[in-house]
């Protein structure tokens, strides 16, 4: 009777701590696939006072290719350079002169003007 009594108490702490390891799991997945939070600017804001690493939205248009995965971007308040690797291009590759929002983060080194790193572009038609 001891040794059933004993067993019981064995498996219930298994059981307990299975269930604790399955809770924490589930929390630690849902922070893994939290969204990154991008806000809207304009690229007057994101020239005159930007942080680097910031996260922002802005919308107009992919005006030309400077160079390499370089483009020229304008706004409704100037023109910013944003960098798109092959990660964030479209299917149909980049469109010039078509109503775009891109969503990207801030380089903003001390030796040149700020620009975006394109995490997404979404052409509005």
């Amino acid at each position: 009777m001891k040794k059933g009594y004993l067993l019981g108490i064995i498996l219930s702490g298994f059981v307990a701590s299975a269930c604790s390891q399955e809770k924490r799991l589930a929390l630690d997945e849902s922070v893994m696939f939290e969204k990154p939070m991008y806000h809207k600017h304009s690229v007057e804001e994101i020239l005159n006072a930007s942080d680097d690493d910031e996260l922002v939205k802005i919308s107009g248009e992919i005006v030309k290719k400077i160079k390499g995965k370089i483009y020229l971007f304008r706004g409704e308040t100037g023109e910013i350079n944003v960098v798109i690797d092959d990660s964030a291009l479209p299917e149909r590759g980049v469109k010039l002169k078509s109503p775009a929002v891109i969503k990207g983060e801030v380089d903003n080194p001390p030796d040149r003007a700020p620009r975006v790193e394109v995490d997404d572009i979404h052409y509005v038609f």
